[in-house]
């Protein structure tokens, strides 16, 4: 099978071989017609200078003939009519003439030799056919050459995919190549794509190093309060463990089926203001989830979602609030927009532009968690299709903005 650089030096030299065909026949031709051209002027002077002879003197000279019985039809009938002429006939004998009518229906005529291939034409078209094969040739070396470098660059960039494939670390030196060509510009995605992967497998790292520390703490707790049963203390402790890796656990699984992407959304048209207050009724008494009002800004609108999982969402948004903000939380239903607002600190720089990360909670002092409620709330977003954003509110405090796709219309009745 050819290669690369075959195919390119292949292309690029047929193109070049048509280019030099095309350009030689031109030429050809070109010179053909001036070659007729001048040699159909000659005969023309030539025929002016005899038929000043013979109007002067009656004689026929420089070669004119009177009433040619050879002269061509074309230029026969062309004289015929008053009009003097030129003409080149083909056949066995080739010629150049010249005719024009002297009076009383007499014809003075002259010709000349006219032979297919004139040894000027023939040099002219040898130099042509050498300097299209060696143009030819001259490209097809130009053509490997570039092919060469181009199937170079690329099997760096290939052997670099392969190395990352296997484990490697990206080549950014194998990569990122000068230029701004498709190649580069492979290389360049290529190593963004190896270094996204990259710091995804090394997340993934941090996820499971994370997770086994987590799981850690509530086990030992477990170990420990076990050994002094059975005290009520000890119940209590374990009870309280027990719960902590229940929460932990299902977060964890909720998580991984998200990232996986098997979850799909269940959605049904519902009046999101009714919506929102039965999720904060339901929440209240929840994860310290307590002091928080509603507002419906505008009429209450029709939205096509899954309840239960903008249920999730609004309850993990509260949870956060309610344990790393300041009440009274707020909650603006407007349109198809859901905003949710504390009056605390805000959010952590990092996480509004960078959005939540998993076991990244806020500072100490704003409290406790695996900081996973957000991240399972912007997932959650992501399968319903809508989008959920962090940011601070006027006057300060946290604010997340869920917007929700508007339900479609009904079908109008035919």
């Amino acid at each position: 099978m050819m290669g690369i650089r075959g195919r390119i030096a292949l292309a690029l030299s047929f193109v070049t071989a048509l280019a030099v065909v095309l350009l030689g026949i031109a030429v050809h031709h070109i010179s053909a017609v001036e070659r007729a051209r001048q040699a159909q002027s000659y005969q023309d002077d030539l025929l002016s200078s005899a038929l000043q002879v013979y109007q002067r003197d009656g004689l026929l000279a420089l070669g004119a003939q009177l009433d040619d019985s050879t002269l061509p039809v074309p230029l026969a009938k062309r004289v015929a009519k008053g009009r003097p002429g030129t003409y080149i006939s083909d056949g066995a004998d080739p010629r150049v003439w010249a005719a024009t009518s002297v009076g009383d229906g007499k014809v003075l005529s002259v010709s000349a030799p006219y032979p297919d291939r004139d040894p000027l034409q023939k040099a002219l078209d040898k130099a042509l056919l050498v300097a299209g094969a060696a143009t030819v040739a001259l490209m097809a070396v130009v053509a490997w050459f570039v092919a060469q470098s181009l199937s170079r660059r690329l099997r760096r960039s290939a052997a670099a995919a392969r190395r990352i494939a296997a484990g490697g670390a990206p080549d950014a030196e194998a990569l990122l190549t000068g230029g701004r060509d498709e190649v580069a510009e492979l290389g360049r995605s290529v190593h963004h794509m190896a270094a996204s992967l990259a710091a995804r497998v090394e997340a993934e790292r941090e996820f499971t190093a994370d997770v086994a520390h987590e799981l850690r703490t509530p086990v030992a707790g477990l170990v420990a309060s076990a050994e002094l049963l059975p005290h009520p203390r000890a119940v209590e402790m374990v009870r309280e463990r027990a719960q902590t890796m229940r929460s932990l656990v299902e977060d964890l699984l909720e998580v991984s089926r998200l990232d996986s992407g098997v979850e799909r959304a269940q959605l049904d048209p519902v009046e999101l203001p009714s919506l929102v207050r039965g999720i904060v009724k339901r929440a209240r008494g929840q994860r310290g989830v307590d002091d928080v009002s509603v507002e419906v800004v505008g009429e209450g609108r029709i939205v096509a979602t899954d309840a239960r999982r903008v249920e999730r969402i609004l309850v993990n948004i509260l949870g956060n609030a309610a344990k790393h903000g300041k009440p009274p939380i707020e909650i603006r239903v407007e349109g198809t927009r859901i905003v949710v607002r504390d009056h605390g600190g805000g959010y952590p720089p990092e996480l509004v532009d960078q959005g939540p990360r998993r076991f990244r909670t806020a500072a100490p002092e704003r409290g406790t968690g695996h900081g996973l409620g957000l991240t399972i709330a912007v997932g959650q977003a992501v399968v319903l299709g809508a989008s959920l954003e962090f940011g601070t509110a006027e006057g300060g405090g946290a604010q997340a903005i869920l917007d929700l796709p508007e339900a479609d219309p009904p079908a109008a009745d035919v």
